[in-house]
């Protein structure tokens, strides 16, 4: 995506459509001792509670689900070393997509695991390389290989849309004025949702 993208509401709410079949909204939930420490109501989105124990849920099932019947033929194909691969198993398995899941093999074990566990015998796992962007440039010649798509971690509108959710949850809860919101940066996906 080369483009600048700004997710229009209305898009934001069929993503939200969207995963209403897979996930209900997270609290917000105010942490007490960051509350008194700082002297501010200070209140935690609680994505952990998803079933993949992260919000990358939202963007890996809106994407995908997204894809037309010709592109989920080709199976999808992404690159992660752990939360966004564990969202695209989750949903390669409940959407009935054969996927794979190109992983570093420095990959913990644990999240190998997991994403075995919710992709069944939808996914096929391939660790290969030692970082992320070898990872990556296996995924993409595979895609190239056999036209299946790719499903980026950040950088799609759908996955941007899908995590976008995220704040119209907050923005539904929320009745008082809110002074700041601080947003972790990897990617920048969920901040640019």
């Amino acid at each position: 995506m080369s483009e600048t993208y700004f997710p229009d509401l209305k898009d934001i709410m069929t993503a939200a459509h969207t995963l209403n079949e897979i996930l209900v909204p997270t609290p917000l939930m105010k942490n007490r001792n960051l509350s008194e420490r700082y002297g501010a109501n200070i209140l935690l989105k609680r994505e952990d509670l998803q079933m993949v124990r992260s919000y990358k849920i939202r963007g890996a099932y809106n994407k995908i689900k997204s894809l037309t019947s010709d592109e989920r033929t080709h199976g999808i194909v992404c690159a992660s070393a752990g939360n966004h691969a564990q969202g695209v198993a989750y949903s390669c398995n409940k959407l009935k997509i054969a996927g794979k899941i190109f992983m570093p093999v420095t990959t913990p074990k644990q999240k190998v695991n997991q994403v075995k566990m919710f992709g069944g015998k939808f996914v096929e796992i391939i660790l290969t390389g030692d970082t992320f962007d070898h990872a990556h440039s296996a995924a993409m010649e595979e895609c190239e290989k056999n036209q299946s798509v790719f499903i980026h971690p950040f950088n799609d509108l759908r996955i941007i849309e899908g995590q976008a959710t995220v704040g119209l949850e907050i923005l539904q809860e929320v009745k008082d004025l809110i002074d700041y919101l601080f947003i972790p940066v990897g990617g920048g996906g969920l901040l640019a949702g």
